[in-house]
């Protein structure tokens, strides 16, 4: 396919990443960081990532926009680019890659229709790419060709539908498991040791469920990531209320993240900076402590 500039936004954990990764691949990346963080302005230095200023500009130099952004921020994003568009003739791609609900990302779809975007629904399913490891985004839409710009710099890339909302029930679903499941062993851990049988179930675990254990053990990362993932839970909650099964499993993990954000762990460290080598039960004592500092008996 012809060679295209892809716009970034935001240039964060995964999309300073997947902006590396193009550029590693000869693919021109740009990103737009008037009024981003300092961290994010870093991570856009350190990937090479050629800042153009304002979203103006970002949808001038653009053939491909990514979208990539906590959920709470994708629909204001979304605005502000369909807003440009409306005012001017420009053809461009727009693929909306957050975490949120099929019909959150329909809402969404329709921004464009008075514009000559193209819009594609994407869900990112993994980690950030790296040398070693390739996410796999998922689309869905009548036209999503140009995603493929991502495959051939080694990201996976798979067609899920000719709908917009299928790519985004993909990653909700997945969501819902993967990271439902971390907010519930949080849940489980933090309810034992409150209850004083937290070494019992540790023995426990180890005995019958000792894969389930070591999965737990890998927690150290998620204060880091707790914030971003409220919104995630909450899509997720609606997605699952639109399928007629209840979303109250997901708002209830929406709690757990919103308490986890709130711990030292999770206000004062980065996905840069974490302590490695915390102990579970080290972390899991932070998130005793946070409730009954917050709950005094």
């Amino acid at each position: 396919m012809k060679a295209l500039t892809v716009g970034i936004i935001s240039p964060g954990d995964m999309g300073h990443a997947v902006g590396k990764q193009l550029i590693n691949n000869k693919v021109n990346v740009i990103t737009a960081l008037d009024d981003r963080s300092n961290r994010t302005k870093k991570l856009a230095k350190e990937a090479n990532i050629k800042d153009v200023g304002s979203l103006s500009s970002l949808v001038e130099d653009s053939d491909l926009i990514l979208s990539i952004l906590v959920p709470s921020q994708a629909m204001s994003f979304a605005k502000k680019i369909a807003s440009i568009l409306q005012k001017s003739d420009k053809q461009i791609y727009f693929a909306e890659c957050n975490a949120i609900a099929p019909q959150t990302t329909k809402d969404i779809s329709v921004l464009f229709e008075n514009t000559n975007a193209t819009f594609i629904d994407s869900g990112i399913i993994g980690g950030p790419p790296s040398e070693t490891y390739k996410p796999t985004f998922y689309t869905s839409g009548p036209d999503t060709e140009p995603m493929l710009v991502l495959e051939e710099s080694a990201i996976s890339v798979i067609k899920v539908g000719l709908e917009i909302g299928q790519a985004s029930a993909l990653k909700m679903c997945y969501a819902a498991l993967n990271k439902g499941t971390i907010a519930i062993n949080i849940a489980v851990l933090t309810t034992a040791k409150m209850l004083g049988v937290y070494e019992s179930l540790i023995t426990e675990l180890g005995h019958s469920q000792n894969d389930v254990l070591k999965k737990m053990q890998k927690m150290n990362e998620i204060p880091t990531k707790a914030d971003r993932w409220i919104g995630e839970m909450l899509e997720i909650s609606n997605t699952f209320e639109s399928a007629k099964v209840t979303g109250l499993f997901h708002k209830g993990a929406a709690d757990i993240y919103d308490f986890v954000s709130k711990t030292g762990p999770g206000v004062n460290e980065t996905p840069e900076n974490y302590k490695t080598d915390r102990s579970l039960e080290e972390l899991i004592t932070i998130f005793v402590n946070y409730i009954n500092n917050k709950n005094p008996s």
